[in-house]
């Protein structure tokens, strides 16, 4: 599969998923997705699809730079691909004849799909910021009549269900821009449990 395929399938699936991906209703640390490592910030499409991903950190790393560091991906994660390209010059009898693009992408880990890296190799970020976000009294009353509602666990790094532990993964309440946002990331995360047996 060509890399431009690989990256437009990453966008059409969230977006069949029903999410938008270039949309995050809460607040995260530092939007600028960076390599945890060179501390570069990633450029152009890259930029655009590790920020689809919703995770708070900003920092990503290759499964080399985690190992590196001391670090393993957790188990069950899955990496983000982000491409490479540059200009190849082609040589024929010893002479530059032309340039050709040369593409291929590989795969990126976010910091929170990581473990075991020493605190000192992970700079300080800012913290989220908060708002005051009120809770609504009947979407909670929905929550809590769910049937067979699956565990929800609060201040993750971004809104997920885990379909092999059951559980929503949801940051926290006051990190949403408003109360609307918060339910709805919820109920939508809330009806992936739906398919689950």
């Amino acid at each position: 599969m060509k890399v431009y395929e690989i990256i437009t399938n990453i966008i059409l699936t969230k977006l069949e998923e029903g999410t938008v991906p270039w949309q995050r209703p809460w607040n995260t640390r530092e939007a600028v997705p960076r390599n945890l490592v060179s501390k570069k910030e990633y450029q152009g499409i890259n930029a655009f699809i590790l920020g689809c991903q919703h995770y708070s950190s900003p920092y990503w790393l290759t499964f080399k730079q985690c190992k590196d560091l001391g670090g393993n991906i957790r188990k069950g994660e899955q990496g983000t691909p982000v491409v490479y390209w540059n200009w190849l010059e082609i040589e024929e009898d010893g002479e530059m004849e032309r340039k050709v693009p040369f593409m291929r992408y590989y795969t990126v880990f976010n910091l929170a799909q990581c473990e075991n890296i020493a605190e000192d190799k992970i700079p300080a970020t800012t913290e989220a910021t908060t708002t005051h976000v009120d809770k609504i009294t009947q979407c909670e009353g929905i929550v809590d009549t769910w049937k067979d509602k699956p565990e929800v666990r609060h201040g993750k790094q971004k809104a997920c269900y885990m379909p092999f532990s059951d559980l929503v993964h949801m940051p926290l309440l006051e990190t949403f821009v408003n109360s609307e946002e918060y339910y709805s990331t919820l109920f939508h995360e809330l009806t992936h449990s739906t398919g689950h047996e």
